[in-house]
């Protein structure tokens, strides 16, 4: 019977063709987005998508489809459930959902996925945040946080710019009160534009550069707190987060959850898609990033980029799951929501 099984499994590895030896010229490979279009994570989509396919075997069509829902959570689940494993489709989503069930970022009713199951395939960005605020706020520095209540929008519970402002209530002494549902950072840009909300308390360096580079240089907006595991060169008086920490078991719990930063626009395919399969999609992606149009592209779109290969992807999402309960007990308090005001948008 074992040699039976051994013969019926050479025979299915000759008869079934793998990603790399299938002709898949006219075919099209879907890149799914967790946020609504105009986003940060939709614009480093779109940007490789003009190249990826010149780089996989036959050169399919690679399409951007936009999926938001749940904050990413949507396209994660997804992702895990449902979305074929023979490489037609991929993802990118809410960089956090690497930690997310770990530090019960999503309710384990909600989470149908393992991060660590995910075939990671690139990252092209390493991230800081800022927390920012329209200049007629009238904050200047975490001291103006700790006396005014200040309204921040976020794109869902789970986002940074969620998760942030109930870290700074909890261990900066802020009064934020953050109002979620809103379905990218454009729709985010736009609230705090007509006046809406007085701020973002947590937006990518390089989506500000992006979709707002003139905010900063004409003081539209004014960044109170840097958030990752590096600093901005440009913001030297600006303070960050991680130095803020009161003790080295608290910096080591802020580490943990900051870290996602460093894998700001991470790619990924389905859990149980063949190894080979993966192997091609991991080296699309690194020889995409060197394509002249891709780098040209980048530059107009005012897209940092930063590029981590998959297999170094793989490693962080398995080592940042094997954190010690003492550190993740620590970030899930420092996470708590309950010392927030959150209220959900009502219209988009």
């Amino acid at each position: 019977m074992r040699h039976v099984l051994w013969l019926v499994m050479i025979c299915m590895l000759h008869t079934i063709p793998s990603f790399a030896q299938e002709n898949r010229a006219g075919k099209e490979l879907r890149v799914i987005v967790g946020y609504a279009a105009g986003g940060g994570y939709d614009a480093y989509a779109r940007v490789v998508a003009q190249v990826l396919g010149r780089y996989l075997p036959g050169h399919p069509t690679v399409v951007v489809q936009n999926m938001p829902g749940g904050d990413g959570l949507a396209v994660a689940n997804y992702m895990a459930r449902v979305a074929p494993r023979d490489g037609s489709v991929i993802a990118l989503t809410n960089r956090n959902f690497a930690v997310a069930p770990l530090l019960g970022m999503v309710a384990q009713s909600s989470a149908q996925y393992d991060p660590k199951a995910f075939n990671w395939l690139a990252n092209l960005n390493s991230e800081v945040s800022v927390v920012i605020f329209r200049k007629d706020a009238g904050i200047r520095t975490l001291d103006d946080l700790r006396r005014v209540t200040v309204i921040v929008g976020a794109t869902g519970l789970t986002a940074n710019n969620a998760v942030y402002p109930y870290m700074m209530n909890n261990l900066l002494g802020t009064r934020l009160k953050v109002v979620t549902g809103y379905p990218g950072t454009n729709h985010l840009i736009l609230s705090m534009e007509r006046g809406e909300i007085g701020g973002i308390g947590g937006f990518s360096w390089s989506g500000l550069q992006a979709q707002r580079p003139d905010w900063i240089q004409t003081g539209e907006a004014i960044s109170v707190l840097q958030v990752g595991l590096t600093r901005i060169p440009e913001l030297t008086d600006v303070p960050s987060f991680l130095d803020l920490a009161r003790n080295a078991d608290e910096r080591s719990a802020l580490e943990l959850i900051f870290a996602p930063e460093a894998m700001g626009r991470p790619f990924f395919a389905p859990p149980e898609t063949p190894s080979p399969t993966v192997e091609v999609l991991r080296r699309a992606f690194a020889d995409a990033v060197e394509d002249p149009d891709f780098r040209a592209a980048s530059a107009t779109a005012r897209l940092d980029v930063t590029f981590t290969d998959g297999a170094t992807l793989q490693k962080t999402v398995a080592r940042l799951n094997a954190a010690s309960p003492a550190v993740v007990s620590l970030a899930r308090r420092a996470m708590e929501k309950a010392g927030t005001d959150i209220q959900q948008l009502r219209s988009p």
